[in-house]
């Protein structure tokens, strides 16, 4: 699926060659959204210009380098003047395609969300701890994250900062704070509702089966481990050993045994 959203490619910003021929396709589930840690106007990089957003790009791809990365670890870049540009090489044709390619921007650790690099990642120019970011970058920012929901199937509510994936104070405490609002203002662009509790990021919790991954296995997990069954690694991700411990509560419940999360399951576990 196309985006419409004007992007400028890696090759119109003058994009050095990748270190890898390609790089892997995956079935994104979030859109992530981080801040580049630089300064805020007047100071900022790009200087709200095209021209400047494209040496921005280009300065950010030579420290990814330097850091042993193959490429610009992110897939977005959104600069302060609303210049939204490619970052991995062969993100755009991919999104085309219903996909993303893998990158290095959201790397999981302990206890946090995985498969971030496996989704876009949208790197915004600027610091966002306390800053708040102009009506021009955030009105590009709105517009790219309805548009990759839309291309990518991911819902509004899984939006998502860097700091649910990795240990990091990004993107800021101000650009996290104002995540409600984003996917508010992202299902409104595309003309469907959502509830107060998935614009605060609360994903749908109805059957959860073996193999989805998420917050709302997160919830389970952390269920789980609090009514005394240990499902492993609080990780998001409905494996072997979250499974297992499905079944003991369905067992020591007098519950239908399947290792799936039915309503009765999550009724008795209180979700």
């Amino acid at each position: 699926m196309p985006i419409n959203a004007t992007v400028i490619t890696t090759d119109e910003w003058g994009a050095k060659p990748p270190r890898v021929p390609s790089f892997e396709l995956t079935t994104a589930r979030y859109v992530v959204v981080h801040h580049t840690d630089s300064q805020n106007p007047p100071k900022d990089s790009s200087k709200r210009t095209k021209d400047g957003a494209m040496a921005f790009a280009r300065a950010i791809q030579n420290d990814h380098f330097k850091r042993g990365w193959s490429d610009s670890g992110h897939n977005f870049l959104n600069t302060t003047g609303g210049f939204v540009l490619e970052g991995r090489t062969g993100t755009v044709d991919a999104i085309k395609h219903g996909n993303c390619v893998r990158s290095a921007h959201a790397a999981q650790d302990p206890g946090r969300l995985p498969k971030g690099n496996e989704s876009p990642g949208i790197e915004n120019e600027g610091n966002f701890m306390s800053f708040p970011m102009g009506d021009t970058q955030w009105a590009s920012l709105v517009s790219l994250c309805a548009e990759l929901c839309t291309a990518l199937n991911v819902l509004p509510a899984n939006i998502r900062g860097h700091r649910e994936f990795s240990s990091t104070d990004c993107p800021g405490d101000w650009l996290f704070g104002q995540l409600p609002r984003l996917r508010q203002d992202a299902a409104t662009k595309l003309g469907i509702e959502i509830s107060p509790a998935e614009a605060f990021g609360a994903a749908r919790l109805q059957e959860v089966a073996f193999g989805e991954f998420g917050p709302h296995v997160m919830a389970l997990q952390r269920r789980l481990l609090g009514s005394g069954f240990s499902p492993g690694a609080i990780d998001g991700i409905f494996g072997e050993n979250t499974r297992e411990a499905v079944i003991s509560f369905q067992r020591d419940h007098n519950l239908k045994v399947t290792g799936r999360v039915d309503k009765l399951t999550r009724q008795a576990l209180g979700l």
